[in-house]
């Protein structure tokens, strides 16, 4: 089973922030209405999405975290040598 996501994400986050300071409660049904008419209107438009897309754009999230956690890790040790250095220096 498929849905739709916008394809220009950043102009569906834009009209988001506006529909917040437009209506007094979001998300409701009024709201998302007029951030779905509006994201038309300027141009915006959807992509079918699967669920097979959908997990393997989960799993690329997750390579990428675990990547960034392996590098924030050797930077860490990378600083704490040079600390270590620093203090047998003097």
């Amino acid at each position: 089973m498929a849905h739709q996501e916008p394809a220009n994400t950043r102009l569906w986050q834009m009209i988001i922030m506006q529909a917040k300071a437009k209506f007094a409660t979001y998300p409701s049904p009024g709201a998302s209405h007029w951030v779905h008419s509006e994201y038309i209107k300027h141009g915006g438009q959807f992509v079918e999405v699967s669920n097979a897309t959908k997990q393997k754009k989960m799993a690329k999230k997750h390579f990428e975290a675990k990547k960034r956690e392996k590098f924030e890790q050797r930077s860490e040790h990378t600083k704490s040598k040079d600390t270590d250095d620093k203090k047998d220096t003097k």
